[in-house]
């Protein structure tokens, strides 16, 4: 990444939290942004809903103000979905708010204005392949069929009498806009591709663009996840961003009132955070104008976690250990390292933390107004080169779903980099940290053990809603750990209700493989041969096509009192 984008990103990377608006047409129907689509509406039908889209309940101060008040700091706003009716004043086609809709104001105008009010960037999704609308549009696979004869489209018709033009609109006539939120480009060109990021920074030069402008690797500014998709720490080495549902629909449904609660979101912002990445997530605005009240109250209760915690958040960088921690994550700035402290996981009123290398000199509670020093213990095994942090927690821990321990460190944070065992005893093997020969399926990993015993054996993967496991596990996994081998047909032995990686469509599954025994400290090496292992591919939605996904092996101290 050369200096130019590392400038241009910088806003973004620090930023890590975004209002996500999925607003359109659609809200008429209250079924979702799909719902076109999936009724197979007809087109003359579907443009006559524009009569009915009047949201007078639109107040674009009043958006603007819930996104800055749950701590977000950029809002993207669809410009035009996939059923092709633009959200603008579109000169380019009448089928838009203004031109076709007794509403006939510019909403996208009144957020521009506001965003520069409260200081907001506003930024745009565009659905610059798909539109169901329009007959010439062709997308690889999501076409309008009902209306339109495939082989009588001529996508550069719409490409560039459409397309092209409305980015083009959307980049001169609304101000300084933040980024471009392209989606689904199926079989779109490289060279088209290219072309639309070089008419967006031709016209914006600071304006970002993220990557599903392509299904080419590395196009755009950043790495867009799969919808609703949380990577495993360490498997992006581009800046990237989780897509997040509130509930399950993007676009408005009064059927879908599955919410995910406070907690929730807070451990999934911290989870995605703590690994590099930033957090959109999504309202759906109704046909009123209105942000459903439920998405209110769960936004302003994420802002007041973050009005006392947001230092740990906001310009901060990812968990330097190559692992994660059952406890919660780890963020770090300048000086500074921030233990993220999920309170149902908290063990206790000790928090061990192996491989910090820095001296200590503060340990207190963010949000205690007093900074009260914690008392803390470190010591280091030279022998083993083990370094080990203690510290003292309080009898209670202030605030609710998530307390922050604040270190102050001399110099830059260092860690034990290897893979190892901690504190808990728990040796957690993510399958994007592993040796891989793709012509065997196979995978390696080298790691450390701290505290010797028996261990139960868990198989950690993800499962696609509506999966047959049976079906797609039907093979055979072999491990092997040294001169111990275990080799079974996984089962759904554990399915987690609440998972910080793992959200709706898929499930977090626990297969139990087996046990294995390591009778002294020290380094071992640790292989799973399994048709499920392959290495993470470059392109954005090919993940959600996969109905099982392997994630990673955990050794878990067993708890028949043989781990010491």
């Amino acid at each position: 990444m050369n200096t130019d984008d590392e400038l241009r990103l910088k806003w973004w990377k620090e930023a890590k939290f975004g209002m996500f608006i999925h607003w359109g047409l659609y809200a008429v129907l209250a079924r979702g942004e799909w719902a076109m689509a999936a009724s197979k509406i007809p087109v003359t039908e579907y443009e006559k809903l524009a009569k009915q889209f009047n949201p007078l309940k639109f107040n674009a101060k009043e958006w603007v103000s819930i996104a800055k008040s749950a701590g977000m700091k950029y809002i993207v706003i669809t410009a035009k979905h996939h059923d092709g009716f633009a959200m603008f004043h579109s000169q380019t086609e009448k089928f838009n708010i203004v031109d076709a809709t007794p509403f006939a104001r510019d909403p996208l105008k009144e957020l521009a204005e506001e965003c520069q009010k409260q200081d907001i960037k506003l930024c745009f999704y565009y659905s610059h392949v798909i539109d169901w609308h329009h007959p010439h549009s062709v997308h690889e696979y999501y076409n309008n069929t009902w209306d339109y004869q495939l082989e009588n489209k001529s996508f550069y018709n719409y490409w560039n009498n459409l397309a092209k033009p409305q980015i083009r609109e959307l980049l001169t006539d609304y101000g300084p806009i933040g980024l471009l939120w392209f989606d689904t480009a199926g079989g779109l060109s490289k060279k088209d591709s290219k072309e639309i990021i070089d008419i967006a920074h031709k016209l914006q030069p600071n304006c970002l663009i993220n990557s599903r402008v392509s299904h080419w690797p590395n196009m755009g500014d950043y790495q867009s996840k799969g919808d609703n998709e949380i990577p495993m720490y360490g498997e992006d080495s581009r800046p990237w961003e989780t897509p997040m549902t509130l509930n399950k629909s993007w676009g408005y449904s009064d059927n879908d009132q599955e919410w995910k609660t406070t907690e929730s979101i807070i451990f999934k912002m911290v989870n995605i955070v703590s690994k590099g990445g930033n957090l959109l997530l999504n309202v759906g605005p109704t046909a009123e104008g209105l942000i459903p009240e439920t998405s209110v109250e769960r936004l302003r209760d994420v802002g007041k976690w973050l009005s006392t915690n947001g230092e740990a958040i906001y310009e901060s960088n990812p968990n330097p250990y190559p692992y994660e921690f059952e406890w919660g994550a780890i963020t770090v700035r300048s000086g500074k390292m921030f233990l993220h402290l999920y309170h149902k996981y908290c063990p206790g009123r000790e928090l061990k933390l192996y491989g910090l290398k820095n001296k200590v000199i503060k340990s207190y509670i963010l949000a205690d107004e007093t900074k009260e020093q914690l008392d803390i213990d470190q010591v280091y095994n030279e022998e083993s080169d083990h370094h080990a942090l203690t510290i003292k927690l309080p009898k209670q821990l202030p605030g609710q779903y998530i307390s922050v321990v604040a270190l102050e460190i001399a110099g830059e944070v260092k860690v034990d980099q290897s893979f190892s065992q901690q504190a808990s005893g728990v040796i957690t093997l993510d399958l994007v940290h592993a040796e891989i020969d793709e012509r065997i399926t196979k995978a390696e990993w080298g790691f450390k053990v701290v505290h010797p015993g028996t261990f139960d054996v868990v198989l950690v993967n993800f499962k696609k809603a509506g999966t047959d496991w049976e079906k797609e596990y039907n093979e055979t996994v072999e491990l092997n750990l040294g001169k111990q081998q275990l080799e079974c047909i996984p089962k759904e032995d554990i399915i987690l209700e609440e998972s910080q990686s793992c959200q709706y469509p898929y499930t977090e599954i626990h297969s139990k493989l087996g046990q294995v025994e390591i009778n002294k400290s020290g380094q071992y090496t640790l292989s799973l041969t399994s048709d499920k292992i392959q290495r993470k591919l470059e392109t954005t939605e090919i993940w959600q096509a996969n109905a099982v996904k392997l994630r990673s092996v955990k050794l878990i101290p067993s708890n028949d009192g043989s781990s010491k």
